[in-house]
């Protein structure tokens, strides 16, 4: 697939996932929505894509090295800030006396990714 369509394309298959899933739990009305935001946001993505560097970096194609890094970086943010949320809410959950364990499975496979990432690229760099 051209690398143009290539996040577009995830992000409606995506919403289609969103769709079906919502629609299988009885919210078919939550799903079409969900599906709408990933269609527009897609939409945006091709759109926009060619006019601006920052919405090339969304779509996954970085103009250069540059902004190749902004992408890693806010990565790594977003990756730093979903896993306190997940800390945060298995804390919440089990001082409320519930056992948190949706929380807990999602911050242990974050720390199960990056411990097995260090060490493939420790291992690959070495």
């Amino acid at each position: 697939m051209n690398a143009r369509w290539t996040v577009p394309a995830t992000g409606i298959a995506l919403g289609g996932l969103f769709f079906a899933a919502s629609a299988a739990g009885g919210q078919p009305a939550l799903g079409f929505a969900m599906l709408a935001v990933m269609v527009v946001y897609s939409g945006l993505l091709v759109a926009l894509g060619g006019r601006s560097e920052l919405i090339g970096v969304l779509a996954g194609r970085p103009a250069d090295e540059r902004l190749a890094s902004f992408n890693l970086v806010a990565t790594a943010v977003a990756g730093v800030a979903a896993i306190l949320v997940a800390l945060a809410g298995f804390l919440w959950s089990i001082a409320r006396g519930e056992s948190g364990i949706d929380f807990a499975a999602v911050a242990a496979v974050a720390g199960i990714a990056y411990l097995a990432a260090v060490m493939w690229l420790r291992w690959r760099h070495s």
